[in-house]
């Protein structure tokens, strides 16, 4: 009679478990693709992406879009440890931006630099975007203990993918021959964004994508010194 007390005490603390679980999961998961994508539409609602170029200076990316969006988000839950009394996980957002959002950037930043046109005199240059930063992922670390109720609590950041800005240049003379060409990598120094309990998640969200187009810019302008030291 106790060995079936116990079992039936066992089954009913495993469903406990799993009901806990599955509510936990479920409001982690609010947090989907789908949201991060709206947030991203909403912080880039007023840009304008048309294309930018001069005589002198022409710009290109070889960093392709997954589709016409301006970000495609994917979900994946990793780091799932299932103990008796203590449960985690790991659920992300994997949101890469659609290039254009960095080149963007990139292109009026090189536009606008009068030191580089200035060093150009007259010869015209060939900008190739080879890699730039354009992914993050929203980490939502979930965390569930079981001792005579289920207490839960989130652990929520966003950290970049770091990619290094990469841009292959070439230069013409006023007769159209090449007059040097090479390749600059300049570092991301993206560190991202840490968020308290309370902090509003859509909230850091943007200020982590203003940050972002911050570097992307400071990255260029990094790259326009050592360009100009070059050519």
């Amino acid at each position: 009679m106790k060995k079936s007390n116990f079992s039936n005490s066992l089954i009913s603390f495993s469903k406990v478990i799993l009901i806990v679980f599955s509510l936990s999961f479920l409001l982690t998961s609010c947090l989907g693709p789908k949201r991060l994508n709206k947030w991203v539409a909403k912080q880039y609602s007023d840009k304008s992406f048309s294309s930018m170029k001069n005589n002198t200076i022409s710009i290109t990316s070889k960093v392709k879009a997954v589709d016409d969006n301006l970000s495609f988000s994917k979900s994946n839950t990793t780091d799932f440890l299932p103990l008796i009394f203590y449960w985690s996980w790991s659920y992300n957002n994997i949101c890469t931006l659609n290039p254009k959002i960095p080149i963007t950037n990139f292109s009026s930043t090189i536009l606008g630099n009068n030191k580089l046109k200035q060093k150009l005199n007259g010869q015209r240059i060939e900008l190739t975007v080879e890699n730039i930063p354009n992914t993050f992922t929203l980490v939502d670390k979930g965390h569930e203990i079981f001792f005579v109720y289920a207490y839960g609590w989130d652990v929520m950041s966003i950290k970049p993918d770091i990619k290094d800005l990469v841009v292959s240049y070439k230069l013409f003379n006023a007769d159209n021959s090449v007059a040097k060409n090479g390749s600059i990598t300049i570092p991301d120094s993206d560190k991202g964004v840490k968020m308290g309990m309370f902090q509003s998640v859509k909230k850091k969200t943007w200020q982590y994508l203003t940050d972002y187009d911050a570097n992307i810019v400071s990255m260029t302008n990094s790259f326009i010194d050592k360009l100009i030291t070059e050519l």
